[in-house]
């Protein structure tokens, strides 16, 4: 080929024709080998199954680990140390996502209503909870309470309203009123060893 001819427009030196025929485009399913911080050392499904590194580019919190499938997006080049991978998505991965934040961290919803859901469990933890608020509304069709001590504090009308109430106590069971009045439309009854009435 002559000098002409390689200065033709249109007309790819060799060399360069021969590096862009090399350089291949994969984006597809991938194999998390091992994890070392951002680099993910992943196996990409194609028929060499040829081990490359690629950079954890995830705009949601994972965690990866050895096993996980993910999306990888990259090119080959003719260089090995030119190749170039990204980790843009997830298949199936076996860690839970967590979210993590240094420090105070607010969630806040402004001028709009805050929900959390679930279509399982929704769990709290911390040392110490605090609940403030105008109006505690709780909707359940069981509640269950266990706790080593409970204390209530309620400066108007303590009301419930039951179908049923039983109440068992293995130790004292002690009430303190200014006035009692105990109403019942069929029977009262009162079964003890012992019954003191007055001082």
């Amino acid at each position: 080929m002559t000098s002409s001819e390689l200065s033709s427009p249109g007309v790819t030196p060799p060399t360069r024709r021969a590096a862009t025929e090399q350089a291949t485009t994969y984006l597809g399913p991938a194999t998390v080998v091992r994890v070392e911080r951002q680099d993910l050392h992943v196996t990409l499904d194609e028929a060499d199954a040829r081990p490359v590194v690629a950079t954890a580019a995830f705009t949601f919190p994972y965690t990866p680990a050895a096993g996980d499938r993910l999306l990888v997006l990259g090119q080959a080049l003719p260089s090995p140390q030119s190749a170039s991978y990204f980790a843009v998505g997830v298949l199936s991965g076996s860690r839970p996502n967590v979210l993590a934040f240094e420090g105070d961290t607010s969630v806040q919803a402004v001028h709009g209503k805050l929900t959390l859901a679930s279509d399982q469990a929704i769990e709290l933890r911390a040392p110490r909870i605090t609940v403030r608020t105008g109006l505690l509304r709780t909707l359940a069709t069981n509640i269950i309470e266990k706790a080593d001590h409970v204390r209530r504090w309620v400066r108007g009308t303590l009301a419930i309203r039951a179908g049923n109430s039983r109440r068992i106590v293995d130790g004292e069971d002690s009430t303190r009123c200014q006035n009692s009045t105990t109403l019942a439309k069929d029977t009262v009854k009162i079964d003890g060893d012992q019954l003191h009435l007055g001082h």
